[in-house]
């Protein structure tokens, strides 16, 4: 009997590694691919909430009843909720947080505390899904901006650019008078249009 054990030679040990570098080198990016951009699934995910609240608020004759020329967000009379009044230029911002799911409904910032340079220090609200909200004062005689930070106050905290921040956390909505929602920048465009029709309603008006 033959009792010689065969064992592979460094040549085909080498062929083996370099057929699986290769299916790796092609798999590896089909699976990152696969695998959802988190950011953009929060960042929709805000859009939708902001989409829901702002028509149940706009569709609310008890909060914005139309009177005179008043016809959507702009009649920032006063209304009471729950024997709180709401009025002004942080109407919206208060009965907004009100109909989404709050972390901490006892410490509203109405509006967003701002910092330097358009930025802010503090957002309105973070909600449950840990998605921070930054919402304006406005009378409504334009389009209001609500700022989505999609990861609270972890990194990188920006807004898209080619150079700086390709993986921005952060994006614009924009709120009408009339209470259509939209955005203008085109990555958010990007990231909506698989899924819905944007309606865009930016500060041309």
């Amino acid at each position: 009997m033959n009792n010689k054990k065969r064992a592979f030679t460094l040549g085909e040990v080498l062929v083996t590694l370099m057929i699986v570098g290769v299916i790796a080198a092609l798999i590896i990016p089909i699976i990152k691919n696969a695998q959802p951009d988190k950011q953009k699934l929060m960042f929709k995910k805000a859009y939708t909430n902001v989409e829901r609240v702002v028509t149940e608020l706009v569709n609310d004759d008890d909060l914005y009843p139309d009177v005179g020329d008043y016809m959507g967000f702009d009649n920032t009379n006063a209304v009471t909720v729950n024997d709180i009044s709401y009025s002004g230029n942080t109407k919206f911002c208060q009965l907004f947080a009100m109909k989404i799911n709050v972390v901490d409904d006892e410490n509203i910032n109405c509006p967003a505390t701002p910092g330097g340079n358009g930025t802010y220090n503090e957002p309105s609200f973070i909600t449950a899904d840990s998605v921070a909200y930054y919402l304006p004062s406005t009378s409504f005689d334009a389009n209001a901006t609500i700022t989505v930070d999609t990861n609270g106050d972890k990194e990188p905290n920006c807004f898209f650019n080619a150079s700086t921040c390709k993986k921005p956390d952060m994006f614009e909505i924009f709120v009408g008078p009339d209470g259509k929602v939209g955005v203008e920048g085109d990555l958010e465009k990007e990231y909506l249009q698989d899924t819905s029709v944007i309606r865009s309603n930016s500060k041309e008006n």
